[in-house]
């Protein structure tokens, strides 16, 4: 039992350790992935029929708000039942400001690529619509930021 044990370990040493390498997502692959995506209110051409997990949407929204400039934002989150409509969206976020919503346009537009990028990374695809104009000190909208699988 003892003997062959050195001769394996001293042959597995000599031969070097399998290292085996699981591809991950870089930015070029993930940069990629958002440029295919439509922006604004537009459609996903052959988007899946099945919704998108909760957990990904929370993993979603989790990356926006880990940037500190997102201390003063508000998501809320919904899942879209999807009816046999391909290009329906498969979930929907919003992200709300504080009442002056154009002042902190740059600040959403970084929280807005954090969850597109977190949302390639998943391998979803995503839209959004970008609205401060739109917004109204009672419901400051900045952007809504839909996602499909």
């Amino acid at each position: 039992m003892a003997d062959n044990y050195l001769e394996k370990k001293m042959e597995e040493f000599r031969s070097g350790k399998r290292v085996v390498r699981r591809p991950s997502a870089s930015l070029e692959s993930l940069l990629s992935q958002i440029a295919d995506a439509p922006d604004g209110a537009g459609s996903v051409a052959g988007a899946a029929e099945s919704a998108v997990m909760p957990a990904q949407l929370e993993a979603i929204v989790r990356a926006g708000k880990r940037l500190p400039e997102a201390a003063g934002f508000r998501f809320e989150t919904d899942s879209v039942c999807i009816s046999g409509k391909s290009s329906a969206p498969a979930a929907v976020i919003r992200v709300l400001g504080p009442s002056s919503p154009r002042r902190y346009v740059f600040e959403a537009g970084e929280v807005l690529l954090a969850m597109r990028l977190k949302a390639a990374e998943l391998h979803l695809r995503s839209s959004f619509k970008f609205t401060p104009e739109l917004s109204a000190p009672a419901n400051p909208l900045l952007f809504t930021l839909s996602v499909f699988k």
